[in-house]
Order: C-alpha cells, then sequence, then structure tokens
C-alpha cells in the first residue's frame, strides 16, 4: 500500500480529515505527518513537555476559513494523546488554531539545511518540511513556531 500524507478522511469540500498530529505554540499551528508508527504523537508529547499545546492526536481537521488554513480536533479524540507502552494521556486541548507550517516525516531531506517547500491544499499555501530520515528537536520546532524562520520569514 503506497502512503498518502495528504489522504483525507472525509468528504467534505472545504475540510480534509488527516492522518496526523497537531500541536500549537500561542496562535501557531504546527501539522505533523507521517505513516502510522513514523514517530508523531512521540514528537508531539516531547513538544508539549516543553510548553507546547495538543491540539489532536492521530486524526487533525485541516479547514479552510475565509483565506486561512486552521488545524481542529475531532470532537471524539480532542484532548488525548497516544503514548506508546502507556496508553492514551489526557492533555488540555488547544483549538482551533492557525495552520503556521507542516513537518512531513515521509518527505526526505539529503540537506543539512534543507528549504521549505510549498503546497497547495484546498486552495492555500501550506509551507511544508521535510522529516525524513531525521525529523527536527522538538525544541527546535517550538523555537520555530515562536520566531519563524531567519530567513524566510522576516
Amino acid at each position: 500500500m503506497i502512503y498518502s500524507s495528504w489522504k483525507s478522511y472525509s468528504e467534505e469540500p472545504d475540510r480534509l480529515l488527516l492522518h496526523g498530529t497537531a500541536v500549537a505554540i500561542g496562535n501557531s499551528g504546527l501539522l505533523i505527518l507521517g505513516p502510522s508508527g513514523s514517530g508523531k504523537s512521540h514528537l508531539a508529547l516531547e513538544m508539549i513537555a516543553l510548553g507546547a499545546s495538543l491540539v489532536s492526536d492521530d486524526r487533525v481537521w485541516l479547514n479552510k476559513t475565509g483565506e486561512a488554513l486552521q488545524l481542529e480536533a475531532p470532537e471524539q479524540i480532542k484532548g488525548y494523546i497516544e503514548a506508546p507502552g502507556l496508553g492514551l494521556l489526557a492533555s488540555e486541548p488547544k483549538t482551533p488554531v492557525p495552520l503556521s507550517y507542516c513537518l512531513d516525516l515521509s518527505v526526505e531531506n539529503k540537506m543539512r539545511l534543507p528549504f521549505v517547500s510549498e503546497e497547495k491544499k484546498l486552495g492555500l499555501p501550506v509551507s511544508i518540511l521535510p522529516g525524513k530520515p531525521l525529523a527536527p528537536h522538538a525544541a527546535a520546532l517550538i523555537v520555530l513556531l515562536k520566531n519563524g524562520f531567519a530567513s524566510y520569514d522576516k
């Protein structure tokens, strides 16, 4: 079976239900995509331990609201995150939150300083960071969500 990061588990036209995890720092959201077992929840737990808020784990709504994209938890799983070896943990959810970046753990990076790629989803641009073979550290992702890239966002 071929993995597709952007496969939607819904047929709604203005939003996608994705297999992923999302966290936020303030009003800056990070969507983490990747196949099962790739480390999405593990990375999110590390970020939450460092001060991030959970948006959603395992499934995430990507909603088009006007000229912006937002991340939102499905009601059935809001406030829960899977911790391998422990089970489901409670975590105060922050939802919805604007999407700032997407980290795709299935996209390979062969450079020390990778370039952010941009794709259109629901007709709007999404900044995608490669996460394979090594995902960025949780602390670095938190700094990114707080401050942006030195040369890209300023």
